[in-house]
């Protein structure tokens, strides 16, 4: 499956279709470390070949940090009532073949995964890595760095 992404600052699907603003960046400017970022949001679509519809597809997002470590992207409430780390988002989808779809045709799902207060405790090179079925289907670079003092 061939998939392809952006970021951007905020993004959401409407009837197939993704509506982004701010779209277009791969760096993160910050007055000082450690830093939260307020939002972004991570855009993509999957093309899904004709002999891949029907069946049950895995897509998962992660952000791995420049040595390939998963770098945390939200909490999530425990057992214990205390916050836990989360390190990956994503659910299963399914495209079928509708009527008017020609044999052989690809169809296209549209994702937007908005992440909310991510924290950064030192600038460097991140990845958001997007699998599908397991496997690498996109890797898309991410620079957190500080911004120049005026």
């Amino acid at each position: 499956m061939r998939v392809n992404s952006f970021l951007c600052d905020s993004a959401e699907v409407v009837q197939g279709k993704i509506y982004a603003l701010g779209a277009g960046w791969n760096a993160i400017n910050v007055r000082s470390f450690p830093a939260v970022h307020r939002r972004l949001t991570l855009a993509a679509t999957v093309h899904v070949p004709f002999t891949a519809t029907g069946t049950a597809h895995r897509f998962e997002v992660k952000l791995l940090t420049e040595d390939g470590k998963d770098h945390p992207i939200g909490l999530r409430m425990g057992e214990d009532g205390k916050p836990v780390p989360v390190f990956g988002v994503g659910g299963e989808f399914t495209l079928g073949r509708p009527a008017h779809l020609v044999d052989g045709d690809e169809q296209v799902a549209p994702f937007a995964f908005p992440f909310d207060g991510l924290r950064f405790n030192e600038a460097g090179m991140f990845s958001w890595l997007i699998t599908i079925d397991g496997e690498e289907a996109a890797r898309l670079p991410m620079r957190v760095q500080q911004a120049p003092q005026a």
